[in-house]
């Protein structure tokens, strides 16, 4: 009777360490299986940060690009608009240059005009100089870089026989003017050619642009063709007709002298 007691007490025992060893498996494959879910979960969760982070990226990438776009667009148009609707600028380089020296070719009297029409908004500048004046400067230097920035053009002169021979520049700068229409400045009047075509002489007596210097100051007058004439603005806008305006003032002067002879 004890031993089957016994028995059976030691077989419930194993049944209860056996339920109990299906329970701890249980409970562990519950934990595993969850702990994979967790894993998952969390990679998932690592994969959208990485993705999110990603399109951010991509997102500031693009925004960084089209700002680069538009900080290198926006000046260049800036930069295009430049010279619009201004006549072109013809600069009598010697009469220029020996203004400023006070009769000693001063090559930085030419920039200095260059760049006063370069802050008025002109691109169309060129100064003319006879190619022999470069031979005989120190600074040389003020020439060669207003002609490698398109300031500048050498008129030509050569020796022949050891004898120096320079076309005239001045035939030179009218030649300029009247094909670009251009705005000539010098103080020269030109009184020895103009006369030599009818369109030089309309050019000279409309389009020439007088200067002065007051030391380094390069100046021009804000009505350079008087009191009556059209005003710098004007005569230096590609829209502004000058002739047109002389036209009218000569036919205004005529009617007034024909009201004054009828009185």
């Amino acid at each position: 009777m004890s031993k089957n007691k016994t028995d059976k007490e030691n077989d419930s025992d194993v049944k209860d360490s056996k339920k109990d060893r299906r329970k701890q498996k249980e409970r562990k494959r519950l934990q595993d299986k969850t702990n994979s879910k967790s894993t998952v979960n969390i990679e998932n969760l690592i994969k959208i940060d990485i993705k999110q982070e990603s399109i951010n990226l991509t997102k500031n990438l693009v925004n960084e690009k089209n700002l680069t776009i538009t900080r290198t667009v926006e000046p260049e148009k800036k930069i295009s608009n430049i010279g619009f609707g201004l006549k072109h600028i013809i600069l009598d380089g010697s009469n220029i240059a020996m203004t400023h020296g006070n009769k000693t070719f001063s090559s930085i009297g030419i920039k200095f005009a260059v760049e006063f029409f370069l802050r008025r908004g002109h691109k169309n500048i060129k100064a003319l100089v006879p190619r022999f004046r470069r031979a005989e400067l120190k600074d040389e230097i003020i020439l060669d870089d207003l002609e490698s920035r398109g300031f500048l053009s050498y008129t030509p002169s050569r020796y022949l026989n050891g004898k120096l021979i320079v076309p005239y520049d001045d035939r030179f700068i009218l030649q300029a003017a009247e094909y670009f229409d251009g705005i000539i400045v010098s103080n020269d009047n030109y009184n020895d050619i103009k006369d030599e075509k009818p369109e030089w002489k309309t050019l000279v007596d409309k389009n020439l642009l007088q200067f002065t210097f007051v030391g380094d100051l390069f100046m021009v007058p804000s009505d350079p063709m008087g009191r009556h004439g059209p005003t710098l603005d004007e005569l230096l806008s590609a829209n502004y007709n000058n002739r047109t305006h002389f036209s009218k003032l000569e036919e205004k002067e005529n009617s007034n002298k024909g009201l004054l002879l009828l009185d």
